[in-house]
Order: structure tokens, then C-alpha cells, then sequence
């Protein structure tokens, strides 16, 4: 499922699906670190672009960006079509830019300040919304935090964006400039990006090494054992849910409903190797079947 979803919005965000850097890095990184990283870059460029007085569209792209953040978190397919729709006010506004890079905004900045207010209102509402039902449904739970996070980023980005609509129309007179307020709202959202970056490594450093304080402890049944043994290579090699770019030792523990420190046991002892070596050696054997299968659709 994993990779039906990664290779749908592959073709649409890139469509050039011969792209072996392209495949490797999503292999590697996952679609949701991807569209992450993707956001975290066009926050950076913004910021300049601010602070030069460079007015792009840019801000139409957050919404839908965030949107597919949320849908990559939970592996959800998103086709062409729904990509398009979502992304037709950037595009609508940026023809306009092309047509007239220096003076688009004069003439259409009511509409746009509309579009941009509702967009960064509607979108993280909407997360919220979703979030909060599905949060306690999956091992997720810090990637869910981390969306909920930025979706309350965007709800503040969003009201202060509203004043500074007002303040150009109304011309009021605001004790701090409501801009300066959105670009450290902007400056925050990256910063939590590079936090969760640095967590989510942190924490798959800590799952692939040996639970040698817990192991010493455990004393299993063989017939346990081998009973978690066999659930595992039936999840791994029936399922193949090492597919998941996103899998870990936690979401393998809720998904086999088999303790986490018990599948480690079993894969340090048993198995001798860790939980990302033992994870890799499938993909590995599934890669070298793809090769040798002579399919074209690699």
C-alpha cells in the first residue's frame, strides 16, 4: 500500500517516473519526509522573499501542502485529480504573477488576501478536525502530534494574516506590524520541523539497538517463541509490510499485537541482528526477486 501511495504522488508532483534519484530518495526518506522537507524549503525561501519585499504566491501552497502531509501520514492514496483541484488557487494566482510579475498584486490583492486567509483557516481546521478521531487509532502518535503542531502553526498564521488584510484595506494602526508576527510564526514552523527531524532519528536510533537492560529479564517459553517467530515471518513475508517506508519497532509491536521488548528479544537472540538490519534483509530479498522477476516496472 505504501508504495501504491508513494508512486501516485510521485507521477503527480514530479511525472517523470524514470527518475532513479528521485525513487531512491523516496525510498529512503519516505513520502512524508519528502513533502516535509519540501515544505520546510519553501518556508525558508518565503521568509527571504519577505524580507526583500518580494511578493509571490507563495502563501496559497501551505494549505495544500500541509493537507498532503496529513494524507502521507496516513498512507492515503491522493490521485492526480485531487492534487490539481487542491493546488488550483496557486495556480490561478501564479499565471496571473507570470502575466504581470510587478503588477499582479495591485490589481487582485483583495481576492487574493481572501484566498490565502481561507486557505490557511480551512486546511488546518480541517487536520484538527480529522486528527483528534484518528490519533488514538494508530502507533503514529508523534507524527500525529507533529501535524496537529503545524496545523496550529497555520490557525495562528492565519488570524494575524487576517489582520494584516484588514490593516491594508482599513489602514488600523497596530501597536506591532501583524507581518512580523507571521514570519516568526513561519520561523517557529521550521524550527519544529528540524525538531521532529531530529527526534524521529533519535528514536530510530534508540529501537535499533538492544534492549540489553529489559532482555537479561525475559525469560519466554520456546513455545512462545517460536509462536511470535512464525507470527512475524507471516506478517513480513505474507503481508509484506516491510513495504512501509514508515515502519517501525513500535508500529510492528501494535500491528503483531506482540510487545515491543518481546520482538526484540526475539530478534537480538533468535534471529541475532536488530530490528533495522532484520527489517532491511527482507527489502533486500524482495528488491533481489524484483531484478530478477525481468519486470520493466521497477
Amino acid at each position: 500500500m505504501q508504495n501504491d501511495v508513494n508512486q501516485d504522488l510521485l507521477t503527480v508532483f514530479f511525472e517523470y517516473k524514470d527518475s532513479a534519484m528521485l525513487n531512491r530518495a523516496i525510498k529512503r526518506y519516505g513520502l512524508f519526509g519528502l513533502i516535509i522537507g519540501l515544505f520546510f524549503s519553501i518556508l525558508c525561501i518565503h521568509v527571504i522573499l519577505i524580507l526583500n519585499v518580494i511578493i509571490l504566491p507563495i502563501p496559497l501552497v501551505y494549505g495544500p501542502l500541509l493537507f498532503f502531509i496529513f494524507k502521507a501520514s496516513l498512507q492515503e492514496r491522493v490521485d492526480a485529480g485531487t492534487v490539481l483541484l487542491h493546488l488550483t488557487p496557486l495556480i490561478s494566482f501564479l499565471i496571473l504573477f507570470l502575466l504581470d510579475p510587478t503588477g499582479w498584486y495591485p490589481e487582485v490583492h483583495v481576492p487574493y488576501m481572501l484566498t490565502v486567509f481561507c486557505l490557511l483557516t480551512g486546511y488546518p481546521v480541517y487536520i484538527l478536525f480529522k486528527s483528534s478521531k484518528l490519533k488514538s487509532e494508530t502507533a503514529e502518535v508523534n507524527k500525529f502530534l507533529f501535524v496537529e503542531n503545524l496545523a496550529l502553526l497555520g490557525v495562528a498564521a492565519a488570524f494575524f494574516f487576517g489582520l494584516l488584510f484588514f490593516n491594508e484595506v482599513m489602514h488600523l494602526d497596530f501597536d506591532v506590524n501583524p507581518l512580523f508576527v507571521v514570519i516568526a510564526l513561519m520561523i517557529i514552523s521550521m524550527g519544529l520541523i528540524v525538531w521532529y527531524i531530529y527526534t524521529s532519528r533519535v528514536d530510530k536510533k534508540k529501537e535499533a539497538l538492544p534492549l540489553v537492560d529489559e532482555l537479561v529479564h525475559l525469560n519466554l517459553a520456546r513455545e512462545t517463541i517460536e509462536f511470535y517467530k512464525e507470527k512475524l515471518n507471516s506478517i513480513m513475508e505474507g503481508e509484506q509490510l516491510f513495504l512501509d517506508a514508515n515502519l517501525s519497532l513500535e508500529g510492528l509491536s501494535v500491528y503483531a499485537n506482540i510487545p515491543k521488548h518481546h520482538i526484540s528479544y526475539i530478534i537480538n537472540t533468535s534471529l541475532e541482528s536488530n530490528f533495522y538490519e532484520w527489517l532491511a534483509k527482507y527489502r533486500i530479498a524482495y528488491s533481489i526477486q524484483l531484478l530478477n522477476s525481468g519486470t520493466d516496472n521497477l
